[in-house]
């Protein structure tokens, strides 16, 4: 079964050659330029289709379903991981949220991963 990404780019893709379907079409018929103007409304519902059939982009039906860790140890890493973001935010910002001179948020997540491992 295709990942939800791969469904996603799919329905992209078939909504790239729904538009060009379209225009074409428009174009060939001789319509003017009002007519292949309103082509993107039949391209938004031919990609509305398109979205329910593959059961992504738009359908009811397709939720997103909350992951679940599996293990103890991973919720309480990133418990610590969150405790140890907040400590070394204090330390490498000021009051009003701005990094200290000469650091960076790659130094915040170093300290913070070192404080963790020490917790």
């Amino acid at each position: 079964m295709a990942t939800r990404e791969e469904q996603l780019a799919q329905a992209e893709l078939l909504r790239i050659i729904a538009d060009q379907l379209v225009r074409s079409a428009a174009l060939r018929a001789g319509l003017p330029a009002a007519g292949v103007a309103a082509a993107p409304f039949a391209v938004r519902e031919a990609s509305e289709f398109i979205g329910e059939q593959l059961g992504v982009l738009g359908s009811p039906s397709a939720k997103k379903t909350k992951r679940k860790r599996n293990s103890r140890a991973a919720r309480a890493g990133a418990k610590k991981m969150s405790k140890a973001l907040k400590t070394a935010n204090a330390k490498y910002r000021k009051k009003n949220g701005d990094l200290r001179a000469g650091r960076t948020q790659a130094d915040i997540m170093r300290y913070a991963h070192k404080l963790r491992r020490k917790m």
